[in-house]
């Protein structure tokens, strides 16, 4: 049961890593072919995009976990005892 649901926190993060990494990764590389063929550097702007992007794709992927935790579904033990913990604090 523990090791399932740390598989599914590790599958989680690595999700919004990838979420996030991948748009950066591509609007730099779109704006390295521009400067190549066009000598037009967009290199700054391509990336704060890609931030944005990506931070959005993270925003909408945690959107919809949390939405799906609320739900209804069954809460795992290790989110219960979160609760409980941050409760007596």
């Amino acid at each position: 049961m523990y090791k399932q649901e740390v598989f599914k926190s590790w599958s989680l993060v690595l999700q919004l890593g990838i979420s996030m990494l991948v748009p950066i990764l591509m609007l730099v590389a779109i704006a390295y072919f521009i400067k190549t063929k066009l000598n037009i550097d967009l290199m700054l702007i391509f990336v704060i995009l890609g931030v944005v992007v990506g931070a959005r794709n993270v925003y909408v992927i945690l959107r919809n976990y949390l939405k799906t935790m609320s739900n209804g579904s069954k809460e795992s033990e290790l989110m219960k005892k979160h609760r409980e913990s941050l409760k007596k604090v």
